[in-house]
């Protein structure tokens, strides 16, 4: 996977056009206008089949791929030729696409709808359309975006329709649906007092995916006199082994290797803990210059550090007395449970430059200072084992001196692709 030392992988509140790259969009709609895009009076017998895909797929940035993709884009039916069929083969393709390939499939499936929809004479017609188009919708397995698609369409056709394909929608797979189908049941929820309340938020308390949402969560909860901890929840990992200060004069030590790094990367589950020591500037030639505020000496050695924030927040500012030009390394082995997922995604929450890797192989790097910290703040993809793993991170801290700035924590977890956090049992061996 490809790094970029100032990639931000961001959950925000979920919105499907969020994912729209305009470049390709644009280009799209360019030959709309201009006429390049097939009208009625083309071919009606070409589907929408698996070649379409492998020619969007190959669309690149700066218009790589573009002529091509429009070329075959119009040769597809938009309207009046088009069969529902057709518009189900579209639908069903974007399971197979690209982010920037689902862009162009989203917005020729949006016009073969209108057009099934104007094709339909009558009224038995458009109701065979929209049960069609809903058993799609039922259907999870089925691409979310497509499936977010025909939600719209359903719900903006007869807004009545919002509330029942809502209500069925609190554990859907697709993040967006499920975030506006959590969201209609807090604000029922807000409704209720009592225990008819408590009951509420306890049934959407593993159902929640999204942190605002589970934050509100245990807000209204604890109101109630029912608190749960927050990182319990969101399977926070509380847990920690960390070493500092490792010097980062001029941020310089971003991309400084540590022995560190090549201790817990190289053969990150041979590796143990105990009387483990580093050189705290003699592991660079520079080492005078990108040295950090000073050790105590010249070797530095692992702390256990826990934390008990309800967010599963670690400071490292208590343990290391607000070291400036520093950076720390936080590992933790665990073992994941038997029978969960090892396709999972590690997301980090961090106000500070990062690092960080997953059994060895780096999974996030991001260079950047004070903007802002949230949870599940950069999100990526990484594959874990049956049985012992391991987590390294590296955390960044500058020497500004603005009030704002002063901050040097994270919090990580791992999730499913939903986002359900997966509890790990942590094995970390004390030094």
């Amino acid at each position: 996977m490809p790094l970029s030392r100032s990639s931000r992988w961001t959950f925000s509140r979920p919105n499907a056009n969020s994912k729209l790259q305009w470049p390709a969009a644009i280009s799209l709609l360019a030959a709309i206008f201009l006429g390049g895009i097939a009208t009625a009076d083309q071919p009606a017998d070409t589907a929408t089949d698996d070649s379409l895909v492998e020619v969007l797929n190959r669309v690149e940035a700066e218009g790589v791929g573009h002529t091509e993709a429009m070329k075959t884009m119009s040769a597809q039916p938009k309207s009046t030729d088009v069969s529902t069929s057709q518009l189900f083969a579209t639908l069903n393709s974007m399971s197979d696409a690209k982010p920037r390939a689902k862009n162009w499939l989203r917005l020729l499936a949006s016009q073969q709808i209108e057009a099934a929809e104007s094709n339909a004479t009558t009224e038995a017609d458009t109701r065979a359309l929209n049960e069609d188009l809903l058993s799609f919708f039922n259907e999870r397995a089925h691409d979310g975006d497509a499936r977010y698609l025909i939600y719209r369409h359903l719900v903006d056709r007869a807004p009545q329709r919002r509330e029942p394909l809502l209500e069925q929608a609190v554990d859907d797979p697709f993040i967006p649906l499920r975030y506006l189908a959590i969201q209609r049941e807090l604000d029922l929820a807000e409704e209720l007092e009592g225990e008819d309340a408590i009951e509420a938020y306890l049934r959407l308390l593993p159902l929640a995916r999204h942190p605002d949402h589970l934050r509100d969560i245990t807000a209204s909860l604890k109101q109630l006199d029912r608190p749960v901890q927050l990182a319990k929840q969101l399977a926070m990992i509380m847990q920690w082994q960390v070493i500092a200060p490792f010097g980062n004069k001029d941020s310089e030590g971003f991309d400084q290797v540590y022995e560190v790094e090549t201790k817990y990367t190289d053969s990150p589950l041979d590796t143990e803990l105990t009387n483990q020591s580093f050189a705290a500037k003699s592991a660079s030639a520079n080492a005078g210059e990108t040295g950090a505020a000073e050790p105590s000496g010249d070797m530095l050695d692992w702390q256990s550090l826990a934390t008990e924030d309800n967010a599963g927040m670690v400071d490292l500012n208590p343990t290391y007395d607000n070291a400036k030009d520093a950076i720390a390394y936080a590992v933790c082995f665990f073992e994941l449970p038997e029978g969960e997922t090892t396709d999972v995604q590690a997301r980090l929450g961090c106000i500070n430059a990062n690092k960080a890797w997953v059994n060895g192989k780096p999974i996030l790097s991001n260079e950047v200072y004070h903007s802002g910290s949230s949870i599940d703040q950069y999100v990526s993809n990484c594959q874990l084992r049956p049985g012992l793993n391991s987590v390294l991170l590296k955390i960044c801290q500058n020497n500004q001196t603005q009030p704002w700035a002063q901050d040097w924590h994270f919090q990580f977890r791992l999730t499913d692709s939903t986002g359900r956090g997966i509890p790990v049992t942590v094995v970390n061996v004390a030094p």
